[in-house]
């Protein structure tokens, strides 16, 4: 039964760390288009509205990327939990950093996870 849990939450890992990496990269994209918008305006000089519509609607896409990015975050604090409830506690399963506690996430977050 242990390792039928140790192979479920290897599983579980395995997507998880990709998918915050995934986040953070797609948050320095948006961040690095709208960087991109803004100084192709100025190269080409063009007015001040150019874009504007689209750096817009890219500034709200990174908004819910970054709003994205905290769920996940406590999505991983009560994935941790649950490691806790069903007696894997001493399992780690190579997070490059470490990963938050409940105490840690933003006020907002906290009664998610």
């Amino acid at each position: 039964m242990l390792n039928q849990r140790m192979a479920v939450a290897r599983k579980v890992a395995d997507e998880l760390l990709p998918a915050e990496r995934d986040l953070d990269n797609a948050i320095l994209h948006a961040s690095r288009l709208a960087i991109a918008v803004i100084e192709g305006r100025r190269e080409a000089k063009l007015p001040l509205n150019t874009g504007q519509e689209g750096l817009s609607l890219m500034s709200r896409a990174a908004a819910k990327l970054i709003d994205a990015r905290g769920d996940i975050m406590a999505a991983h604090v009560a994935l941790r939990e649950t490691q806790d409830e069903i007696g894997l506690r001493a399992v780690s399963f190579g997070d490059y950093w470490a990963s938050p506690d409940k105490a840690e996430l933003p006020s907002q977050l906290r009664n998610v996870a």
